[in-house]
């Protein structure tokens, strides 16, 4: 019975062992996340929705301007990737209208343009507003409303939004 008793408070004690030093590992995990998050706080006036921050600038300029200027804050027009975040960026909107974002079209040849991001990613989940095509025979850049809607344009003065 004694040595039933010493070899289960070995095992306790082993086990305790085990316990404590994943329990360390985790807190050093924990402390270099932290650490991440807080290199990772937006800059003052940005705002912060999930893992990126995003600006929009009262002024307006053209798309290409608009790109121009998100690049020399160290940012790009935003992509949007889901319905959340297009959620978000239309809330960046209700002040003011209209943003262009990341979306344009790119020549695919032969009069034939396709929708890219500007970070080079395809077109997957679109929130085109009813009556603007899918495909396009010239180049046009996609802006966002206040409805979250997608329409498009070639041209013109809007306001835009960076993500970074």
């Amino acid at each position: 019975s004694i040595s039933h008793i010493t070899v289960n408070n070995n095992q306790l004690q082993s086990s305790y062992e085990t316990l404590s030093k994943n329990h360390s590992k985790l807190q050093d995990e924990l402390q270099k996340l932290k650490d991440k998050i807080e290199g990772k706080r937006c800059p003052d006036g940005w705002k912060r929705f999930g893992c990126s921050c995003y600006f929009r600038p009262n002024e307006k300029r053209t798309w290409y301007e608009s790109r121009t200027d998100c690049w020399n804050k160290g940012a790009d027009l935003v992509v949007i990737n889901n319905k959340d975040e297009n959620k978000f960026v239309s809330e960046l909107n209700n002040m003011n209208g209209e943003s262009w974002i990341g979306l344009q079209t790119e020549s695919t040849g032969r009069n034939r343009y396709e929708w890219k991001w500007v970070d080079g990613s395809p077109l997957t989940e679109t929130f085109r507003a009813a009556g603007q095509p899918a495909a396009t025979w010239d180049w046009y850049a996609a802006f966002s409303n206040q409805q979250g809607q997608w329409r498009q344009r070639n041209s013109g003065y809007k306001h835009y939004i960076c993500e970074k």
